[in-house]
């Protein structure tokens, strides 16, 4: 049997040999935006492309009109790998955020792997993940629900990237958040007989001055953001019979935000029976932190290296973590990480001084930029890929090291909150021997 350099090359040169379709799908994605749960083209286009490669695809997955499962077997046992696709737009800027570039990269990683599971055996599978950005009311992120279903359960990895300005990298953290509705329904009344009436606005704004007094005494870098939606009406005569507010929070780590929310529910009920109002709690989002593997990230580092990208160092990344005042960037893929061991790269589409969620970032995404990502991205995911097929002491490291984590309940990961855990002498060493990266 071939040795493991042979399989590299091999996805390397099958990825190469699908330049043209990767690169149709990028733009082709770009070209017609969609918004989160609605995006019934890309998703039937990777469907399509999937199923013309041999994969077989269920679509519809854990109820999402625009998720899909997509698996190809190869002969024999063997690890699970997957690889996730998003591809919903932004209202009025489409792919300002890049996602037609993960759809593209993620296809190109799966049929590329393909080629190698065909020989060593193992599964493949491409997850159509919809509705990450999560604009819409109904949005509950869509590998949240996927994730709550089951589909990523047994995995020995999942793997995707992220375009983002500035260099490559492999280390990605991302926050825990939690995102929600408080409504309180009262009664109405002149505003000269307030006894007569129960005031909707006045206890949102009660609670409201609760949970800012309460914000005293928590840990410097938690975010806690809000505005009102409905106020009750627009005349002061009359006491307002509803209110509504849309608030934010985000924090360090998930169990962290969770004691916190628990306070601010208790916030909102206690209002509410202060003034007799009726109180709704809806929650829209809640994306947990993500868990980082180590052997995934060294793993992608030597292949991107290998290929001649420009790397931003892990420990850097690790080292502007424990440098951040406040809570950046959430996504669901916090909550994959936490059932499978995981890696959420970024790939560069443009220098540092490119922002996502822009008219620049968006042309970036479309054009050259993101095709040459999307491209590069497909051979490192699938090479990393062959090291979890072609490697059973690899597999069974990023397996033992997730297990690990999950055995005290993520809260001792080297280098994340909240333990800050000092990275692995043998990490370290490792990354130094493969040479200097970005910024080093």
């Amino acid at each position: 049997m071939p040795g493991i350099d042979a399989y590299r090359r091999l996805v390397q040169a099958e990825v190469e040999a699908e330049r043209d379709r990767i690169l149709a799908v990028n733009r082709a994605i770009h070209a017609r935006p969609e918004l989160g749960l609605r995006e019934y083209r890309a998703a039937e286009l990777l469907c399509g492309q999937a199923e013309e490669l041999g994969f077989q695809v269920q679509r519809g997955a854990a109820g999402l009109e625009t998720a899909f499962t997509a698996t190809f077997n190869g002969p024999g046992q063997g690890p699970r790998i997957g690889f996730l696709a998003e591809y919903d737009a932004l209202p009025e800027l489409g792919h300002a955020c890049g996602h037609n570039v993960i759809a593209a990269a993620s296809l190109g990683a799966a049929l590329a792997l393909k080629k190698a599971a065909e020989k060593l055996g193992g599964s493949v599978l491409l997850f159509g993940t919809p509705d990450e950005e999560a604009v819409d009311v109904l949005s509950k992120g869509g590998k949240v629900v996927m994730a709550r279903a089951g589909l990523f359960d047994g995995l020995d990895a999942v793997l995707m990237t992220h375009p983002r300005g500035g260099p490559d990298s492999v280390w990605g953290y991302s926050f825990p958040l939690k995102d929600f509705i408080v409504r309180y329904s009262g009664k109405p009344a002149h505003y000269t007989a307030p006894d007569k009436g129960i005031n909707a606005l006045e206890t949102l704004l009660m609670f409201i001055d609760q949970v800012n007094g309460l914000k005293r005494g928590w840990p410097t870098g938690v975010m806690f953001a809000y505005t009102i939606t409905d106020g009750g009406g627009p005349s002061p005569i009359v006491i307002p019979r509803r209110a509504e507010a849309h608030f934010t929070m985000k924090a360090f780590y998930s169990r962290l935000l969770e004691e916190l929310f628990a306070k601010v529910e208790a916030c909102a009920r206690s209002a509410a029976a202060l003034s007799g109002a009726g109180v709704e709690i809806e929650v829209l989002d809640q994306y947990r932190n993500s868990i980082p593997n180590l052997g995934l990230t060294l793993s992608l580092h030597r292949n991107l290296r290998a290929l001649g990208a420009e790397v931003e160092s892990p420990l850097d990344s690790q080292r502007a973590l424990e440098r951040r005042a406040y809570p950046g960037g959430s996504t669901d893929f916090g909550d994959v990480s936490w059932l499978a061991p995981g890696s959420h790269g970024y790939c560069s589409i443009g220098g540092r001084d490119l922002v996502s969620h822009t008219e620049e970032f968006a042309a970036a995404a479309g054009g050259e930029p993101g095709g040459r990502a999307a491209v590069l991205w497909a051979k490192a995911l699938a090479m990393t890929g062959v090291e979890l097929l072609a490697d059973p002491a690899f597999t069974a490291r990023v397996r033992d090291e997730f297990e690990g984590y999950r055995a005290e309940n993520f809260l001792n990961v080297p280098g994340i909150p909240p333990a800050w855990a000092p990275l692995p002498e043998g990490f370290v060493q490792t990354l130094a021997q493969a040479g200097p990266a970005e910024g080093e």
